[in-house]
């Protein structure tokens, strides 16, 4: 996302001509590029108000919270609501597995991508679950991983660049986003107790 101030003007065009899912999801992500927590969790509030039984809306309020480290608690909260809503959204377990990992809770992250790929062979997880052994210097498991993906995908970027380059084959976690405001604590004092009572 090149151009994500221009992003955030198309998504709300977008949202005033027909809400949907998509529309939000790309207004999230654009109002985060360029640090805009406040807004970001607005317009993901807003989703999960729009569609109060949808799986990727709560992910969607997760997002905005796992990307400032004091929000990473209600983040788990929101990945594990959507997870007990739709089990098989994988947007949601990649999403958790890697609030796992950045919390330095690899052995969870591990359990859970594994109880996926119990019953789904997706590229994704095996990148998720290679990136996690090579963090933790398993190098062996990494790359076994990372050729299961290609097996699956033969053009997954991630899987490629992680049989590339071993040593940096942990790429892909997040990096921290600015903290949020802390003038914003008071305001969303109400909006908290609106998300806790769709937990």
């Amino acid at each position: 996302m090149n151009r994500p101030e221009a992003a955030v003007v198309a998504f709300r065009g977008a949202q005033e001509l027909r809400p949907d899912l998509r529309s939000y999801q790309g207004l999230v992500r654009s109002y985060l590029a360029i640090s805009k927590i406040k807004e970001a969790l607005h317009a993901a509030r807003e989703a999960m108000k729009a569609m109060p039984q949808s799986a990727k809306a709560l992910k969607l309020v997760g997002d905005v919270h796992a990307s400032n480290t004091s929000g990473r608690e209600k983040a788990k909260k929101f990945y594990e609501s959507s997870l007990r809503l739709e089990p098989g959204y994988l947007g949601a377990a990649l999403a958790l597995a890697e609030l796992h990992v950045i919390e330095g809770r690899t052995v969870d992250a591990v359990t859970l991508l594994e109880r996926y790929l119990k019953d789904w062979a997706d590229d994704s997880l095996h990148v998720k679950l290679a990136q996690v052994f090579a963090a933790t210097n398993m190098p062996q498991d990494a790359l076994s991983h990372y050729q299961a993906a290609l097996r699956i995908n033969p053009q997954n970027e991630a899987a490629k660049k992680g049989l590339g380059a071993p040593g940096e084959a942990a790429q892909g976690s997040r990096s921290d986003a600015p903290e949020e405001d802390e003038e914003n604590d008071a305001e969303d004092a109400d909006a908290d107790q609106e998300e806790a009572e769709l937990l």
